[in-house]
């Protein structure tokens, strides 16, 4: 291990190490006072012990680690994106995240997008397509598949939003024109 990281990790492994000694003599600790509490025979003593300590180490590492905690729930909830494009549609569509704007409906599971053919188009915020675990997929309104990929996301002009690109990647540019917000 080189470099400037090296020594953090190390802390932190040495960290843990003195947590999970300190837990396991709150653990032992728990043990004797159940036992002599709720007059616990030993061995469910010592199970209920090493129950509280295994919550208490899960907890723990879900407050040490909470972007890791909150990335894995961002994950775990994510629900995939399904568009419905116009037959023909290629190209770049951002999705402006507006409090005032159109809801999205759930279907099956799947957030359905209706997209107009507009390159951009409002949605209501908070709806969990920010997500950046979600799945997306697409369909013409004939019912073909379109690939679909995330393009861009992010905040420019006061605006929060995130970009898909449609169809054939052929001749794909990056857009850095201001984002207009959508009627």
């Amino acid at each position: 291990m080189n470099g400037p990281d090296s020594g953090m990790a190390i802390a932190v492994l040495l960290g843990m190490l003195l947590l999970l000694v300190m837990g396991g003599g709150v653990g032992l600790g728990l043990t004797l006072l159940l036992k002599k509490l709720f007059k616990f025979t030993t061995p469910v003593a010592i199970g209920v012990g090493v129950v509280l300590l295994v919550v208490g180490a899960v907890g723990l590492f879900a407050v040490v680690f909470d972007d890791l905690t909150a990335s894995w729930w961002e994950a775990r909830t994510a629900k995939t994106i399904h568009f419905t494009v116009p037959k023909g549609f290629n190209g770049q569509l951002r999705l402006v995240f507006d409090p005032t704007g159109p809801s999205v409906t759930e279907v099956n599971g799947k957030l359905e997008v209706k997209v107009s053919g507009a390159k951009a188009q409002k949605v209501k915020a908070g709806l969990g397509l920010e997500n950046d675990y979600a799945e997306v997929e697409a369909h013409d309104t004939e019912g073909t598949r379109v690939d679909v990929f995330l393009d861009s996301s992010g905040q420019r002009d006061g605006f929060k939003y995130r970009g898909f690109w449609f169809g054939d990647q052929a001749g794909r540019t990056y857009d850095d024109s201001p984002i207009v917000l959508p009627e």
